[in-house]
């Protein structure tokens, strides 16, 4: 299996060529058409009106030089790595980004998008924009650390598996990356709490089969939870086993609930230090 037509996500942050790079280098590996999505998102009127900004064309014509900015140097990459690459650029309000960017993403087989760096202004936007790609695109998406730490092609990778759908779905659509690994590990937490599968395997020993009928071999590591998070025990995992690679399926959880109790997805995105592959 090999994906064909890739999509990265192209910004002015410090972590935009590293990215690019990745995407450069995967679609290399699988031979695939690569296209840069730009996004000129603007501040609603009203917004920038509450905060008294009346310069707003000169904003928007400075969003648009950077857009081309980082539209140069990715054909330029992209042309001295032999990559065939495209460019889409999208212009709207800042709130219909995310949906529109998740509209796009539906007909590329990956989408490389980039974690939200805490310390920039825009970290609420990023992050909003790739959560919702990966929640309503249908596709996989693979996030990129703004630390840059990642290596190309991944060699070592960690599935955090429960069974789930999400994790079926995360699985299969990270074949292509899977297939060409040294080393796979299958992380079960309170394997004892899952449900029994119908043909009675132990959980995570069904996987290790499927993923053996397509060449991949795997080691499965089972872990209690006890008083740690999930989230704390697979981010640990990801050191111990030295992985440059996590699959995980992409959990959504209702507004308050997630506020109150915190989401897996979401604490694994902020504290990530190596590319996640997910799936909803």
């Amino acid at each position: 299996m090999q994906f064909r037509n890739i999509m990265v996500y192209l910004d002015q942050g410090n972590s935009n060529q590293a990215r690019v790079d990745s995407a450069l280098a995967i679609a290399s590996t699988h031979g695939a058409a690569l296209t840069g999505v730009v996004l000129i998102a603007q501040p609603s009127p009203a917004i920038l009106q509450r905060l008294g900004i009346s310069n707003a064309p000169a904003i928007h014509e400075k969003s648009r030089a950077d857009a081309q900015e980082s539209i140069d140097q990715f054909h330029q990459r992209a042309a001295a790595a032999g990559v065939e690459a495209d460019v889409l650029k999208l212009e709207c309000l800042e709130g219909d980004a995310p949906a529109k960017l998740s509209r796009v993403a539906r007909v590329y087989d990956l989408s490389i998008l980039r974690q939200a760096n805490p310390d920039r202004d825009n970290a609420a936007f990023v992050a909003g924009l790739s959560e919702e790609v990966m929640f309503s695109s249908g596709r996989p998406v693979l996030y990129m650390p703004y630390i840059g730490a990642h290596e190309i092609p991944f060699k070592r990778g960690l599935i955090a598996w429960d069974g789930s759908r999400s994790s079926a779905r995360a699985v299969h659509d990270a074949l292509p990356l899977l297939e060409n690994m040294d080393q796979v590990t299958i992380l079960v937490i309170d394997s004892n709490a899952m449900e029994p599968s119908s043909d009675g395997v132990m959980p995570g020993e069904g996987l290790s089969r499927h993923l053996h009928r397509h060449g991949i071999s795997s080691e499965i590591q089972r872990l209690l939870r006890g008083d740690s998070s999930t989230s704390t025990l697979v981010l640990n995992e990801l050191a111990n086993t030295g992985a440059d690679l996590l699959v995980m399926g992409g959990y959504g959880t209702p507004k308050l609930r997630e506020i109150i109790l915190g989401g897996v997805t979401r604490t694994v995105l902020e504290m990530m230090t190596v590319p996640v592959f997910m799936s909803h």
